[in-house]
């Protein structure tokens, strides 16, 4: 059964494109605000949503990326009284079907509504054939804005098309081009990686190209360079935004006709290759400011993946965490540890600036901070780490209040006042972090007190340590546990 939802503030609007849908036998849900629609979107997962832009609650377009990362992934129409470049700009590269203005015929609504279910069915039955053939297996996660990604990446593995890869550093860009290869028809080939960011300025042409023996001063020997290693296989140039411009001018000729010279050669040389690239910077703003070619980027950007940040995919922490737990005990010849609630809760509340890479980097030290132990503890957890999770536990905690003097904010930040005799004169920064961490401790420690009511049992849990360390940090500040 196809579902509709449809979000106007205007009660003419919505009867009128109740009236043109009906006699479709479409399910019609009807919202006023975007609040109001959103309980409905999560209720009824529809299959299209019409969606006014100026809303009693706020915009429709800043809504878009947020319909589209649903499970359910469904075509959004915009339909607005008010036209507006920029608007229509930002809907179209979020994805929407479609920007029609008010007033509308009800030829143009069952057109564009028609148009758009057939485009999302015929979309849904392509991932499905295009997904049972696709090995996603070194891609650990199911969350929507991942699935997404590995849809487009099943797509990608269809065709010869360039890709073009983008995302925050530690997020697997590298990681999602090598499983477009193996899944591609150049996966009898080579993988030739690149990373641009850290060829040597002088040598990039010769490290892409090859050289002739006698082409450079060291050069005593002819060398194939990676564009031709490439042939048949694919080209991952990973940090394409570190290419220097004039090489981005001679790498765009080799795009277009597949021909190149090795430095110091006369004879031109043949290579068919894949092209994906793959870089953390916005390439649109280094255009902008003359940084990188416009014609290379339209080149490079054929099919185009952004990767979310692990923070935008809290429901793929878990599963990340028991993959590379196993992966990590496995290799450094461990059993397989364990965790609990306090440890998932502390990497489920941190942002993970670095995303998947940092939180490997986390667990390995996680690991190797107690070999022996058959347990994954909160303590064996980074400070900073540790910390967001006692934040959130405190957030979330039905007693969770303190004096205003001392509170924990939600950014995990303390107001401390540095004494006079660190700063005139000025101290060593070691007598100030040690002064700082003792404050930190002391604001804590009351702070844990107050919300545990005194009980070490329930405290050493928040904190992720021992009852004997704990007791031992209090004696040291003399920090009672009866109220």
């Amino acid at each position: 059964m196809t579902i509709i939802l449809i979000i106007d503030d205007d009660q003419h609007v919505r009867k009128l494109l109740a009236e043109y849908l009906q006699p479709f036998e479409y399910t019609l849900m009807a919202a006023e605000s975007l609040t109001e629609g959103m309980r409905m979107f999560d209720r009824g997962q529809p299959d299209l949503v019409l969606l006014d832009v100026n809303l009693p609650d706020g915009s429709g377009i800043d809504i878009i990326p947020t319909i589209k990362s649903a499970a359910c992934i469904p075509e959004v129409i915009i339909i607005t009284a008010e036209g507006d470049a920029q608007g229509a700009k930002t809907a179209i590269e979020n994805d929407a079907w479609d920007y029609i203005l008010k007033p509308f015929s009800e030829h143009e609504i069952v057109l564009n509504v028609k148009r758009a279910l057939e485009f999302r069915a015929f979309k849904r039955a392509k991932n499905a054939s295009t997904q049972n053939a696709f090995d996603r297996s070194p891609i650990v996660g199911a969350s929507p804005k991942l699935t997404a990604c590995l849809n487009l990446a099943a797509q990608c593995a269809q065709n010869d098309a360039n890709v073009l890869i983008t995302g925050p550093t530690g997020t697997g860009k590298e990681l999602f081009s090598s499983i477009i290869h193996s899944n591609s028809l150049q996966t009898k080939h080579n993988l030739i990686v690149v990373d641009c960011a850290a060829l040597p300025e002088q040598l990039v042409e010769s490290v892409l190209f090859g050289h002739v023996k006698g082409a450079y001063t060291s050069a005593d020997a002819s060398r194939e360079g990676l564009v031709k290693k490439a042939d048949g296989g694919t080209l991952f140039l990973d940090e394409i935004g570190e290419m220097p411009l004039a090489i981005q001018k001679k790498f765009l000729r080799v795009l277009q006709e597949r021909r190149f010279k090795p430095v110091g050669g006369s004879t031109e040389l043949k290579s068919n290759f894949r092209l994906i690239c793959a870089t953390n910077r916005n390439l649109e703003e280094m255009v902008m400011s003359g940084e990188f070619r416009s014609d290379l980027l339209f080149r490079i950007k054929t099919i185009h993946i952004d990767l979310p940040s692990l923070c935008d995919c809290p429901e793929d922490i878990k599963p990340l965490a028991l993959h590379y737990i196993h992966a990590l005990c496995e290799h450094h010849g461990l059993e397989t540890k364990g965790f609990g609630a306090e440890f998932l809760m502390c990497l489920e509340s941190y942002d993970w600036p670095g995303n998947i890479r940092e939180l490997i980097s986390c667990l390995e030290k996680a690991i190797l901070a107690n070999p022996e132990s058959d347990m994954l503890y909160a303590n064996f957890l980074p400070q900073n780490i540790r910390l967001s999770g006692i934040s959130a536990s405190i957030k979330n905690h039905p007693h969770g209040s303190l004096a205003p003097q001392n509170r924990i904010e939600a950014e995990d930040s303390f107001s401390i006042h540095l004494p006079n005799d660190l700063l005139e004169p000025l101290q060593s920064l070691k007598q100030v972090k040690t002064y700082t961490a003792s404050a930190t401790e002391k604001i804590y420690l009351n702070h844990l007190m107050n919300l545990s009511k005194g009980d070490m049992e329930q405290a050493s849990k928040l904190a992720g340590i021992s009852k004997s360390r704990l007791y031992s940090l209090m004696k040291t500040y003399r920090i009672s546990n009866k109220s």
